[in-house]
């Protein structure tokens, strides 16, 4: 039995990799730079405080990444760096479906509440919605929508 729950129907790492997401993290920081050239020497703290905020922002962008599992008897999505881990047992899901969702739909790239319920994605626009039995909501973004929607019914079938 032990063998049985440890068994991987799926596995994927994902990170940030939208250039314009990182574009929207460079801007600011060349801007601050070409900024601290420029300053009187006095206003020099502020201006490395915005490197320094920048500097981790970009970091934490680059380090982070969301990994999603499927195992005999639940999802596990990981938004490492940024997030807790999210444990969805498999006898919680009323239903689920592959979902190409619009930003209206998932409110846009990270971990957060939208329309399709709590989202967590870093790119595209394809994921797996599940519906729980109390009745939440859950997106799943992945680069493998209907790799992750076999997983879970394989999953769920061996119940």
């Amino acid at each position: 039995m032990l063998a049985f729950a440890r068994m991987t129907y799926f596995h994927e790492e994902q990170r940030f990799r939208n250039s314009f997401l990182w574009a929207i993290v460079a801007i600011p920081i060349v801007v601050v730079l070409v900024l601290a050239a420029t300053v009187p020497q006095r206003q020099i703290a502020g201006t490395l405080i915005g490197i320094g905020v920048g500097a981790l922002v970009a970091a934490l962008f680059a380090f982070a990444r969301l990994e999603t599992t499927v195992t005999a008897d639940r999802i596990v999505v990981a938004f490492h760096d940024l997030w807790p881990t999210r444990r969805i047992a498999l006898a919680d899901i009323a239903s689920f479906e592959p979902m190409r969702y619009t930003m209206w739909d998932s409110g846009g790239w990270g971990v957060h509440l939208g329309l399709a319920g709590m989202t967590y994605n870093v790119s595209g626009n394809d994921g797996v919605h599940l519906r729980l039995k109390s009745g939440g909501q859950v997106l799943v973004g992945t680069q493998r929508p209907a790799e992750l929607a076999a997983a879970i019914a394989r999953a769920m079938a061996a119940r």
